[in-house]
Parts: structure tokens; C-alpha cells; sequence
């Protein structure tokens, strides 16, 4: 299980990420079990632990854009499932995404650029989150945050967290 997890903790953080999408009206009890469902298989929960603070990061950065009414939801609150939805995401970076440690910091921020920003237009799609910006002027704004937020991710996690080779 311990080498095979990688595939585990991706397909739980593409549930987290379309039960987000699809069932936003469930998702804030849904997401919150994904998480746990990892937590309880991971062969490295205290290396996923160390990374959630940055989860906790990544929510800031989307609640000031909700403030600023950049982006906004149905349920007119900042919901628990984007909360749930970070924590997933961050915790893939020890797991799917490990393979971005072996890449230099200038592509992991263009990947960081184009896969975050996307991943927005993707959940504006779904209906999930809506914006007052025309969706050309929402991906700039995503592409620039997560192309400084991705690299910074990846250095936190190979600076702070003693990870078991999965």
C-alpha cells in the first residue's frame, strides 16, 4: 500500500475536487470525509500533517479574493468544502504531485499558472464558484497567484517535511 499510495491520494483528491464541482450543496459534509478517508490510509500522516498550515495559507489567499469579490459562492459564505478541497491538494504534494520536487522552480511555476488557474475556470464551469470578472481577467489573476503559491508549496514541503519515499 505504502509505495501504491501516490495513486490512492490522487483519485481522493479528484473526488474531493468533483465532489466540489457536482454536489456543491453536499460537499461541505462530503469533502470533510475524503479527508479523513486519506488521513486514515496514508503510510505518512505526520509528513501530511506538517503540510497543513499551507492549506490553511491557500484559504486566505481565496478569501481575500472572496472579500474582494473576485470570486464568490452559492451559499454567499466562504464554504468548508474549499477548506477541505486545500487540504487535499496540499497533502497530494507528498503523494501524486511528489513528483514536482524534481522539478526546477520555473516550471513548477508555470505548471503552478496554468493547472491552478484552470483548475478555477474548471469550477466556474461547474457553477461551483462564481465571478465578477470576465474569465480571461480570473485566469491572469489565478495563473499570477498560483505561480508564486505552487513553488512555494513544493519548497515549504522539501524544507519542512520529513517524508517517508513512497
Amino acid at each position: 500500500m505504502t509505495k501504491k499510495f501516490w495513486l490512492t491520494n490522487l483519485v481522493l483528491f479528484q473526488l474531493a475536487w468533483f465532489c466540489c464541482a457536482l454536489l456543491t450543496a453536499n460537499a461541505s459534509w462530503l469533502t470533510p470525509l475524503i479527508v479523513a478517508l486519506h488521513f486514515l490510509l496514508s503510510p505518512t500522516k505526520r509528513s501530511d500533517a506538517k503540510l497543513l498550515p499551507f492549506a490553511f495559507f491557500g484559504c486566505v489567499v481565496d478569501y481575500i479574493l472572496f472579500q474582494l469579490n473576485v470570486i464568490n459562492f452559492a451559499e454567499q459564505q466562504f464554504p468548508i468544502w474549499l477548506l477541505c478541497l486545500w487540504v487535499m491538494f496540499v497533502l497530494s504534494v507528498n503523494h501524486s504531485l511528489k513528483w514536482l520536487s524534481n522539478c526546477k522552480l520555473w516550471l513548477i511555476s508555470i505548471i503552478g499558472a496554468i493547472g491552478g488557474a484552470l483548475s478555477y475556470l474548471g469550477a466556474i464551469k461547474f457553477s461551483a464558484i462564481n465571478t465578477s470578472l470576465s474569465l480571461l481577467s480570473l485566469f491572469l489573476v489565478y495563473a499570477l497567484i498560483w505561480a508564486l503559491l505552487l513553488p512555494a508549496l513544493i519548497v515549504f514541503q522539501g524544507k519542512f517535511v520529513e517524508l517517508k519515499q513512497n
